[in-house]
This record gives structure tokens, C-alpha cells and sequence, in this order.
């Protein structure tokens, strides 16, 4: 009877630990403003500046030209890339993708280690800006994204 207990006891920690830790992220979006308050990098296209695994910490401001910004793509999941220009001639229209954002901020972004600049991406895109990176501790999250695609 008594390990019976014990054993609903851990499961009520695993529950209570899983709750105080989704809601401590929400708290952080909340403070940071942004809803990726922290994310993992799971792709080489930021090579050599970040690596699969660093986990980065986000904020919600207005990029500048050099920043790293997390922006809502065509893919279902966000892009981790930086900024190279802001309402230049490539957000106007001459760029191979014959798009042109007009009457709103637009930015010009590409992966470091990208050959080509991505779609030029508005200003209701970008859903922060990379503060702080911290080397391999995201590891775990990339190897759960590598293997199970989520």
C-alpha cells in the first residue's frame, strides 16, 4: 500500500514539474514579448555563427541590418536567420521570387551559410530578435527534432 502511494506521488511530480515549466516559458514570452522566448537551432543554414543545438534567447524589437531574427516563413515551423537589408530594392520587387512588400518595413534575410536570400519578409513576419546564444544546450530539443521531426 505504501509504495502504491509513493508511486502516485512521483507521477503527481512528473505532472506538477511538466505544468510549473510550461507555464514558467509563457511567463518568459510574457516578459520578453515575444511568444519564442527561447528556441533550439535545428539546421546549418546560420553556420558559422550557430550551430545545431545552441539554444537562443529572443526578444521582441525592431531588427536592424546584422541582426538575427526568428520570422513565420512559407514552412510550418520558424526561421532562425539574419538580416542583410531593410525596404531595399530586393523587398521591392527585384528579387527571383517577383515579390514586393510596399507600405510596410520589410527585410532582406538569408541563413549564413545560405547561397540565396530568402523571400523578402514584412514587418508582421519577424517574431523577435536573437539576444543571447548559449552553445550545445539545446542539444537534446535538436536531437528529439532529428529524430522524431518535432
Amino acid at each position: 500500500m505504501g509504495a502504491d502511494i509513493l508511486k502516485k506521488f512521483e507521477y503527481l511530480d512528473v505532472i506538477l514539474t511538466v505544468i510549473v515549466v510550461f507555464l514558467l516559458y509563457q511567463l518568459l514570452g510574457v516578459v520578453l514579448g515575444t511568444p519564442y522566448p527561447i528556441d533550439v537551432v535545428v539546421s546549418s543554414s546560420m553556420h558559422p555563427n550557430l550551430y545545431e543545438g545552441d539554444l537562443i534567447v529572443c526578444t521582441r524589437g525592431e531588427p536592424k541590418i546584422n541582426d538575427i531574427v526568428i520570422y513565420k516563413g512559407m514552412k510550418k515551423y520558424p526561421i532562425i536567420h539574419r538580416v542583410i537589408g531593410i525596404n531595399d530594392s530586393y523587398c521591392r520587387g527585384d528579387n527571383p521570387y517577383k515579390i514586393a512588400i510596399k507600405n510596410k518595413t520589410c527585410y532582406t534575410i538569408k541563413g549564413d551559410n545560405n547561397e540565396v536570400r530568402d523571400p523578402p519578409v514584412s514587418e508582421e513576419q519577424i517574431m523577435c530578435v536573437v539576444r543571447v546564444k548559449i552553445p550545445y544546450i539545446g542539444y537534446p530539443r535538436y536531437l528529439i527534432y532529428k529524430i522524431l521531426g518535432i
